[in-house]
């Protein structure tokens, strides 16, 4: 079921396994051999497909696709919209549910979406399918004529996202309106969204998997909410661990920390809990490295709670993500 032609072009997935070594084949984004050393959160958000492309250019006049989900945690935020662009255009969005989801598109011009983008992030030829933020994909067939993408169709740059549900994107309405996809897009950067919804605990499993990764530019790692969960020590000990190997693993890379966004926790202590701990926390570790690559971004900062914030006063509306991408990308720039 997950058998596609082979000029289908995956991105963010990196291979498939059932859940609980048991049931269908499912698009995983991480690998298998790390998933499992995971939190029981993360285990299941990482067969989320956030910021999960199909990516080809069409050949024949239209497409038939047909996408199967299995509930793997989450559905209950309704899986989400996927959405088709050409390029850096969006064509068309459509839901998907537990269960079996089917659509059809038909291809536009590509000569007049040209015209209009003379310097496209990625070309209008190219067909993008983003899938949803809280689906597990475990089936895919497809019906129409394709072939692969081309040389200088998608951003040279790329930008590695690792977080809480924020950075997988919960509130957001596509993979594309997530903070993190905001971010990157202003940064004329292609995302790896690692973001994993209450299962950002840092563990050394997951820090040695990020430092062996080296297909990315830049990274953003927020160290966020999901700490709050954790005994301070701990916390601390797997924040300090990923702060100090990923910073020397790639040295030559800049990589920005985000201090965790605005959240219940400040309202209910007067901004002086343990999310500002955290804050401090990070932002001290970072100055220790004496690093010029390593930069801490406040992310307190980064939205206006009145229209920002869901009424949980955590999660970021969709007008939050906006706010959120576009100041964690004002202020990278400011250190680039």
């Amino acid at each position: 079921m997950l058998s596609l032609p082979e000029e289908i072009q995956l991105h963010n997935i990196v291979e498939t396994a059932p859940y609980l070594g048991k049931g269908p084949e499912t698009f995983l984004r991480l690998p298998e051999n790390v998933r499992v050393h995971l939190n029981d959160n993360a285990k299941q958000r990482a067969f989320h497909s956030s910021g999960c492309e199909l990516r080809f250019r069409l050949k024949s006049p239209s497409c038939k696709i047909s996408i199967k989900t299995c509930d793997i945690g989450g559905m209950g935020h309704g899986g989400g919209l996927a959405q088709i662009l050409f390029g850096d255009f969006s064509h068309g969005y459509f839901p998907v549910i537990l269960g079996e989801n089917e659509f059809e598109f038909t291809a536009p011009q590509h000569d007049n979406l040209s015209k209009v983008s003379e310097q496209p992030l990625f070309d209008p030829a190219l067909v993008r399918i983003l899938l949803p933020t809280h689906a597990a994909i475990c089936g895919i067939e497809m019906d129409g004529s394709f072939a692969a993408p081309e040389p200088g169709d998608v951003p040279e740059r790329r930008a590695l996202h690792y977080g809480s549900s924020i950075t997988h994107g919960s509130g957001s309405l596509t993979s594309r309106e997530t903070w993190a996809g905001i971010s990157a897009t202003n940064q004329n950067a292609d995302l790896i969204n690692l973001g994993l919804g209450g299962g950002c605990h840092c563990e050394p499993e997951m820090t040695d998997y990020l430092c062996g990764r080296n297909d990315f530019d830049y990274a953003v790692i927020e160290t966020g909410i999901n700490m709050l969960g954790l005994d301070p020590d701990i916390a601390d000990k797997n924040i300090g661990n990923l702060i100090q190997k990923f910073t020397t693993a790639h040295a030559d890379k800049p990589v920005f920390f985000v201090g965790v966004f605005p959240c219940h926790n400040d309202v209910q202590n007067n901004d002086q809990g343990r999310a500002q701990e955290i804050r401090d926390f990070v932002e001290n570790e970072v100055k220790a490295l004496n690093n010029p690559n390593a930069h801490f971004i406040d992310g307190k900062q980064a939205l206006d709670p009145r229209t920002g914030l869901t009424t949980d006063l955590t999660h970021p509306s969709p007008a939050g993500m906006i706010q959120i991408g576009n100041f964690i990308s004002a202020e990278i720039k400011k250190r680039l």
